[in-house]
């Protein structure tokens, strides 16, 4: 309300993150038998510290409206790149969240950031959701932006992250946490 966001920053993790947002949506997902996937594999730090309501609610917003206007049968990912920052413990994390969906209009691109906006003929309109994803993505240095694609949208989600200090091994108690990248492939 008031343009200002304070951003709480704890140590989180990205696999955490993305494994809770398949839990929420997963009812939307399987009634509308969508194709939904999500790629961490350039992701080499996967706990950050930064501010997690804000982080999940900027990707619950993106993906709801990704849920809401892909067509049964379409399609909805999201890739999580992570990238060199400006100095060793920060990196910039790139979410692109990609969907099938009824795209948008080159009026509405144009201003999809802005509260409330409608096109002409009320085809389409803009609540606050997408403008409060906007404002969470500046407070916290980050960029945002959108296209149209041939069929659906990409959002290009921009934030700079700080890697999480890693605990050291004989710091670890003996049935820690295993972090591992795994295939497992089945005829199931």
């Amino acid at each position: 309300e008031s343009g200002k966001i304070e951003l709480e920053e704890v140590e989180c993790s990205l696999s955490e993150i993305m494994h809770e947002l398949r839990n929420i949506f997963q009812a939307d997902i399987m009634s509308k038998r969508l194709d939904f996937y999500i790629d961490t594999v350039d992701v080499f730090d996967e706990n950050v510290i930064c501010d997690r309501l804000r982080l999940n609610q900027i990707l619950l917003n993106i993906l709801g409206n990704s849920v809401k206007f892909t067509e049964p049968g379409g399609s909805i990912s999201i890739r999580i790149y992570q990238k060199p920052g400006k100095s060793e413990e920060y990196g910039k994390y790139e979410f692109h969240i990609k969907d099938t969906g009824i795209g948008m209009s080159e009026e509405f691109l144009a201003h999809i950031f802005e509260p409330f906006f409608t096109t002409k003929g009320g085809g389409m309109g803009t609540g606050l959701g997408l403008p409060e994803v906007y404002g969470i993505v500046l407070s916290a240095g980050g960029s945002l932006r959108v296209e149209n694609r041939q069929k659906g949208v990409c959002f290009y989600v921009f934030l700079p992250l700080v890697a999480a200090a890693e605990v050291p091994a004989a710091a670890e108690p003996c049935c820690g946490r295993l972090s591992a990248r795994i295939l497992i492939a089945d005829d199931d």
